[in-house]
């Protein structure tokens, strides 16, 4: 008896794996090569004494050597030049001496270097001050924490903050901030904490700024001087002191919303409960805008309008339905109380396709702080911490713009104090999204 076997179709996908091994050969590739050959000592053989004839070699292993930083001493040398026709017919020695690139800091050790390399490890790399101390010591300089504080509080005073009052002017001329604080202590304050303010430009703007203002207060005064009549979006949490500002149309940070809601979910819940849907309109949301982020301002105001508006006009009446069948005072409460209560505010999305959904990018420059502050602990004082927010400034500025925070503040520091005027014409060929800074700093 035959039996029929139905026909079975097999389908055999194949892909290419990328194998760890040509990911450790690739990145091997990028660095320079240095041959060590292994020769035997004595080329005899150990049985019959005969002399021994190579037949070959191979490469056994490679591996990634670490040359340790070093110090170097430069000593300038200035020539000085004499006219001899000048000098007999003015009978007087006419003398000209070469020029000779000024210090950053007259009679110390601070090179632009090394005051450059002290600042990328203390705000980059969020080393402490002794640490920093300990660091070069090992390398032979004695140098006090100090004298670190030092460079950098007379470096920010001198060079850095020009820089940061040009970027402060352009920052206020853009079309979309963003905005948050953080506090901070500052040992001579007379309150306990003190506070950041960080204020940056959009996603989408082609000027990259992220500033960090600091102030003993947290009121709307603050945002008030420092933002003054901006008449742009801002990006901001629903903190009052924004409310202060005259012109801005203020957009809500759609992320917050979703926080609360989340944080209003019961940890015993099956997924059904009132918080968990409030969740599942937010994610909605935020699905909406990731598969829109590469489209244009105009593509992705349109879809908004088409998509994003209908579905947020639904979670408001979700919430106003609601409303009244929770506790005001429980978590879900004050979750959908806190969304009808800014509703307009978070509308305001709709208004600008290069609009952000959340005030994330905010939050994220502010984190680079708080690293810091759990290494930092303090400021000794109110002009410390300002320089410390001129410094993070220009470094968080450069890293927006792709280029090396160390490079660009050694440079700054080799070429701004040859400059006769650190004014705002001067400084702009130093704005890190210039041609030759992206070319000399990157």
């Amino acid at each position: 008896m035959t039996e029929n076997v139905p026909d079975v179709t097999v389908q055999t996908i194949t892909y290419n794996r990328k194998t760890q091994r040509r990911k450790r050969t690739d990145l091997l590739a990028a660095f320079p090569a240095e041959e060590v050959h292994h020769e035997l000592g004595d080329k005899h053989c150990p049985d019959c004494q005969h002399e021994l004839t190579e037949i070959g070699k191979q490469a056994v292993r490679q591996e990634l050597l670490f040359i340790p930083a070093q110090l170097k001493r430069l000593d300038h040398i200035q020539h000085a030049y004499k006219c001899k026709y000048c000098s007999q017919r003015n009978y007087s020695d006419k003398i000209i001496k070469a020029a000779v690139p000024k210090a950053p800091l007259n009679h110390g050790l601070g090179s632009a270097s090394l005051i450059a390399h002290s600042l990328y490890q203390k705000y980059e790399m969020k080393l402490s001050d002794y640490r920093q101390e300990s660091d070069w010591k090992k390398m032979g300089l004695e140098v006090s924490r100090q004298m670190l504080n030092y460079w950098g509080l007379k470096s920010s005073e001198y060079y850095f903050k020009p820089m940061f009052e040009l970027l402060k002017q352009k920052l206020l001329t853009r079309p979309i901030l963003h905005a948050d604080e953080t506090y901070y202590t500052v040992l001579e304050s007379e309150t306990i904490k003190t506070y950041y303010w960080g204020f940056l430009s959009g996603k989408h703007d082609p000027y990259k700024i992220t500033l960090y203002h600091h102030d003993p207060s947290r009121s709307g005064k603050v945002a008030l001087n420092f933002l003054g009549d901006y008449p742009g979006y801002l990006h901001c949490d629903m903190w009052q002191a924004y409310e202060q500002l005259p012109k801005a149309t203020l957009v809500g940070c759609w992320a917050h919303v979703r926080r609360k809601f989340h944080e209003a979910v019961p940890q015993t819940a099956s997924g059904k409960s009132l918080a968990q849907k409030g969740v599942n309109y937010c994610n909605r949301m935020f699905y909406l805008e990731q598969t829109w982020e590469n489209l244009s301002k105009q593509e992705r105001y349109q879809l908004r309008q088409e998509k994003l508006k209908p579905l947020m006009q639904e979670f408001f009446n979700w919430c106003e339905k609601n409303k009244t069948t929770v506790l005001p005072g429980s978590k879900l409460g004050k979750a959908i109380n806190y969304t009808l209560k800014h509703q307009e505010t978070f509308e305001h999305i709709l208004l600008d396709g290069n609009l952000e959904l959340s005030n994330n990018k905010a939050e994220r420059a502010v984190k680079s702080l708080v690293m810091g502050r759990k290494n930092w602990l303090f400021s000794q004082s109110f002009r410390g911490a300002t320089a410390s927010g001129i410094i993070l400034s220009l470094i968080e500025t450069a890293k927006r713009n792709k280029l090396d925070p160390e490079k660009y503040l050694n440079y700054l520091l080799q070429k701004l104090p040859n400059e006769e005027i650190l004014e705002s014409d001067a400084l702009e060929a130093y704005l890190p999204w210039q041609e030759k800074i992206q070319a000399s700093c990157k």
